[in-house]
């Protein structure tokens, strides 16, 4: 039944969602907005200098990599999406900000509290996690 649902999904909305998250994922990690701090939080972690760090992340395959991720997760969100029947902005933003914090946010803080990565390195990347889930929910909401 899920896997039938596919068929259903509204492809240009998940088309506008994945576009929206690289627009705001890809502006949330510039240098001039959180970039060059969470390029610090890494580099505090890993030992690398924060620009082999950026160097690596601007890369035309680390980019790709990232879209795969990125288009996988809204594909789910659409079929979550659908599954519940939210179908206006307010569902749309309520299911993306759930799945966020209690998919994405329980997930990746299993490195800072296992690992000791650094919580600021968390509070980055969820900040964008939250804002891209909530934003691609919102579109696919409307828009199925």
């Amino acid at each position: 039944m899920i896997l039938e649902s596919i068929d259903e999904l509204n492809w240009v909305a998940v088309g506008a969602s994945l576009l929206a998250v690289f627009v705001l994922g890809a502006a949330w990690f510039t240098p001039a907005v959180l970039g060059t701090y969470w390029a610090r939080q890494v580099a505090r972690y890993s030992g690398a200098s924060e620009a082999a760090i950026t160097s690596v992340a601007a890369q035309p395959v680390s980019l790709l990599k990232w879209v795969v991720s990125m288009a996988v997760n809204v594909i789910v969100l659409a079929l979550v999406i659908e599954g519940v029947g939210a179908d206006s902005a307010v569902e749309g933003m309520t299911l993306g900000m759930m799945v966020a914090l209690g998919f994405g946010a329980t997930f990746s803080g299993w490195p800072p509290i296992f690992a000791r990565m650094p919580w600021e390195w968390w509070l980055v990347n969820n900040g964008a996690f939250l804002i891209m889930q909530v934003a691609a929910g919102t579109i696919l909401a409307v828009w199925r």
